[in-house]
């Protein structure tokens, strides 16, 4: 998002409700670094009509909690959209906490999701402390998938590459019944080593993730924004060799 101007990332959202047509859940991720461009970004999004809209907290350290939590009220007052607040302690600066969350939704009432993404034990505090107010989305590219369908979560906003593995993954865990429960365990310790090894970094996910997601979707060549992380030619071998037996895209999703 840092390295696409605001008229890209309409544009992407603009393909994005096209493509989708309905058939699938779209949220979109607000992520400007102020409340002036928040608002702006979101009206400009809205007539698209995104499911819901994600506002992640713009990179500002040693700012009062209180003042995010009056930022995100006033996108979510400018708007009849479904909002979600993006809380991640591992890769963003900000993270509110859940009294501040449950604040936002009381006196906003369209501030009723969360992508809740963290180490699992993070999230699990999530949902107890938030008793309810929110359906809380994981994320993290699927590593705790498993442990995100116990914790309680709603969902998850999967990393693209592994995207339709991860959604069969999640439909056989929630199906119910013992051996969907056991397939659906199985197939995510066999995406596992792969999970792994792109979610190293956020930087190591854009240069092979989203790599590894061209090639399954035919996608070629690629074309980076600098600056960024270039591959390697071991870490391009290695990435080839998780990859050994991947079904094509959306088999058996």
């Amino acid at each position: 998002y840092n390295k696409l101007a605001v008229r890209e990332k309409l544009q992407i959202v603009e393909w994005t409700m096209e493509a989708a047509r309905g058939r699938l859940p779209v949220a979109v991720t607000v992520s400007e670094p102020s409340q002036t461009g928040q608002v702006a970004f979101a009206r400009a999004v809205a007539p698209l009509r995104p499911d819901w809209l994600i506002l992640q907290p713009p990179a500002l350290r040693n700012v009062p909690e209180r003042e995010f939590v009056r930022l995100f009220g006033a996108v979510a007052d400018a708007l009849d959209l479904p909002i979600a607040i993006q809380n991640n302690p591992v890769n963003l600066d900000v993270v509110l906490s859940a009294s501040a969350l449950l604040t936002l939704h009381r006196n906003h009432r369209n501030v009723c999701l969360l992508k809740g993404e963290g180490p699992i034990l993070y999230v699990r505090r999530l949902v107890e402390e938030t008793g309810g107010a929110f359906r809380i989305f994981n994320g993290r590219g699927g590593l705790e998938l498993p442990a995100s369908v116990r914790a309680g979560c709603a969902g998850l906003i999967p990393a693209p590459e592994l995207s339709d593995q991860l959604a069969r993954c999640w439909d056989l865990l929630t199906r119910g019944g013992t051996d969907s429960a056991r397939d659906g365990a199985s197939l995510h310790a066999r995406l596992l080593p792969m999970l792994t090894y792109v979610m190293a970094s956020p930087e190591h996910m854009l240069c092979y993730g989203r790599r590894l997601f061209a090639q399954r979707i035919g996608l070629a060549p690629v074309h980076v924004r600098h600056p960024c992380v270039e591959p390697e030619a071991f870490g391009t071998e290695w990435r080839e060799h998780l990859a050994t037996g991947l079904p094509a895209w959306g088999a058996g999703a």
